[in-house]
């Protein structure tokens, strides 16, 4: 792993931690399924920009048009959905455990049906971040009211059940991407991906739209920026890097995402910012350390 992909796995984590306050902004005047396929849409209308000006995408994506169809399903549309139901009654900790469980399928994926084999160094450091992030979520995952989990346990282990899917679908998709579209550039996977997800989402969107209600400036510039910065933008960036270093240690960056998430949370909206957040940071770091397979020498010579 060079420098510059460090640097991009970083940048990568900083985009789509600001997801989350977004979101915050957002869902409660679009409502949680709009707002995720409209973040689809806008997605998609911003890559048919680089479909328009390249030819070199336009022939990508017509020659590799089923496998990102399947990417497209896998690694946005269906995701969001699920995300979007699971998040309206499991809150926000469980679901950054959850979703710091993608690189471990992202793994067995990748080593069952790929031969791709994880080192034993990596392995651990994919426990640890987990670890990690279940200290630094502590508060929301075990709340002094035991709401966690939700009021019941048993209701809420469907939408838990969303969003594991989903976490499926980043890790298929990933790895489809890194074995199967390894000649086609990732604004290509990219734009077609997105463009067919867009396609998919676009009646929910407007079946979904609030029509007669009052939204915000705010809630508007938080859709198209989630959209068009930590959506297209961001997955040009993760599908270089999938590329680069594989799946495993390209979705490892779900384990990062929650320390920048709790950060902005802190500085933009004045959230609380404890004892267990800076220690989960630091243990999460490390185990990242270890699953990127990392050398201090290395990254020194790069």
């Amino acid at each position: 792993m060079t420098r510059r992909d460090l640097i991009t796995f970083f940048a990568l984590s900083f985009m789509w931690s600001l997801s989350f306050i977004f979101y915050r902004v957002g869902v409660p005047e679009f409502g949680s399924l709009a707002f995720a396929s409209l973040r689809v849409v806008f997605a998609g209308l911003t890559m048919l920009v680089f479909v328009l000006i390249s030819a070199k995408n336009r022939k990508g994506i017509k020659e590799s048009y089923k496998m990102l169809t399947v990417v497209g399903l896998f690694s946005a549309a269906i995701p969001f959905v699920l995300f979007s139901f699971s998040a309206q009654t499991v809150n926000a900790g469980v679901l950054a455990v959850l979703n710091a469980s993608v690189p471990m399928m992202s793994g067995f994926i990748a080593s069952t049906f790929f031969k791709e084999r994880l080192t034993k160094r990596q392995t651990l450091g994919l426990v640890i971040g987990l670890v990690g992030v279940i200290i630094l979520m502590s508060e929301n995952l075990f709340g002094a009211q035991g709401q966690g989990l939700g009021t019941d346990l048993g209701s809420a282990l469907l939408p838990m059940g969303y969003a594991l899917f989903a976490c499926v679908g980043y890790a298929i998709g990933a790895n489809i991407t890194r074995n199967y579209l390894y000649d086609i550039s990732p604004i290509a996977i990219t734009a077609g991906s997105l463009i067919i997800a867009s396609v998919v989402m676009m009646p929910i969107a407007v079946y979904k739209f609030p029509y007669g209600a009052s939204i915000s400036l705010q809630a508007w510039v938080s859709v198209i920026c989630i959209g068009v910065f930590s959506t297209a933008i961001a997955l040009i960036f993760m599908n270089q890097l999938i590329k680069n270093i594989g799946p495993m240690r390209a979705t490892s960056i779900t384990l990062v995402i929650p320390i920048f998430a709790i950060f902005f949370g802190y500085v933009l909206l004045g959230e609380a910012l404890d004892i267990g957040a800076i220690i989960g940071s630091v243990v999460i770091l490390f185990g990242t350390y270890l699953s990127l397979n990392l050398s201090l020498k290395g990254l020194v010579k790069s």
